[in-house]
């Protein structure tokens, strides 16, 4: 199955972390290009059948590199904004190179399950494919294996729970390595703020939060604010790192998420220590928390939210970029063993 593009679009310049930026979404990944409308396959209906849809294909990956088993995240749309939400598509992956070539040959296929957003409400789940009202309510994610850096283009088919067939075009950008710390990878040991450092007096609890605005403003989930990352990985203990700003979050996503990692980290407390790095210093400024900025800033720019989990070793064990996999995140903690409790 053939795919066409078009030639790719600049990257967008960001700056070095702990400055002022003008948006820590300056290299939005997953949104610079995009594929001409020649569909690879005619969908042909018979008598009676329902027309098909031509979907709207959303790359929503921040940090794709080359490797195995890669996490390609895709959003579908449907021309009058409506969510393709629940079951499986099918996802064919093709390398067009620069992006100059006309049409490539599909080399990979692969099934894409749905991943809600933590926390979103989709109603009940369908074992096929569904539309549903765009509230962005998830993507749907598959494990590719991406053995070239330059443009590569999905397609991807399925078929609604009435029958009706859908299928869309959509390229991507691959990188040479990631920019943001991959699995394998030491994780930064950042000195991050805690609470402490609020009831100081040295920072403002909106440092810690962005929900904390008002003067006098209580943290939400306190618990996600006791330790530093480099303390958890000095102490051999695992850690789970949530970056993510829940007032200026751009999808929407990032307070669900913060309030899903809060009750994980209760119920997980005996396997690992849990953390949230609020994004912003200073939002009006454009000031990263240097924290946060060790994690997600790179040279080009950055993208949240993001979770990590961090071995004993402090190395970087999982991540899920933009839409958190929480049952994947859950079955991690599982198999995580218990801990021994403090001082013992």
């Amino acid at each position: 199955m053939p795919l066409s593009s078009r030639a790719p679009t600049a990257p967008v310049a960001g700056r070095s972390p702990g400055t002022r930026v003008r948006s820590v979404r300056s290299h939005r990944l997953g949104a610079v290009l995009t594929l001409a409308v020649a569909a690879a396959v005619a969908l042909v209906g018979c008598a009676g059948a329902p027309d098909p849809i031509e979907v709207v294909v959303e790359p929503a990956s921040f940090d794709l590199a080359i490797g195995e088993d890669q996490r390609l995240l895709v959003g579908l749309f449907t021309p009058e904004r409506q969510l393709v939400a629940h079951g499986e598509v099918e996802l064919g992956l093709a390398y067009l190179g620069d992006g100059s070539q006309d049409s490539a040959a599909i080399e990979q296929s692969v099934p894409a399950r749905f991943v809600p957003i933590p926390g979103g409400q989709i109603g009940a789940p369908t074992d096929a494919p569904s539309l549903v009202e765009d509230t962005g309510t998830g993507v749907y994610a598959a494990t590719v294996d991406l053995d070239r850096p330059g443009v590569w283009g999905v397609r991807i088919a399925g078929e609604l729970e009435d029958g009706t067939p859908f299928s869309g075009n959509r390229t991507f950008p691959v990188l040479e390595e990631h920019l943001v710390p991959a699995p394998g990878d030491e994780a930064p040991r950042v000195d991050n703020l805690t609470l402490d450092d609020v009831e100081s007096g040295a920072v403002r609890a909106v440092q810690l939060d962005s929900r904390a605005q008002a003067a006098n403003s209580e943290v939400a989930f306190p618990h996600l604010h006791v330790h530093t990352v480099a303390g958890s990985i000095e102490a051999n203990r695992p850690v789970v790192v949530a970056v993510a700003t829940p007032v200026y979050c751009r999808t929407r996503f990032c307070g669900p998420l913060t309030e899903v990692i809060a009750e994980l980290a209760l119920r997980y407390e005996d396997r690992a220590d849990f953390i949230h790095l609020e994004v912003w210093e200073e939002f009006d400024s454009q000031t990263l928390n240097e924290s946060a900025a060790a994690f997600i800033q790179t040279e080009i720019g950055g993208n949240e939210p993001w979770v990590f989990l961090i071995d004993e070793d402090g190395r970087i064990a999982a991540r899920w970029d933009n839409i958190l996999d929480v049952e994947a995140l859950t079955e991690a903690l599982e198999d995580l063993p218990v801990l021994p409790e403090v001082g013992t």
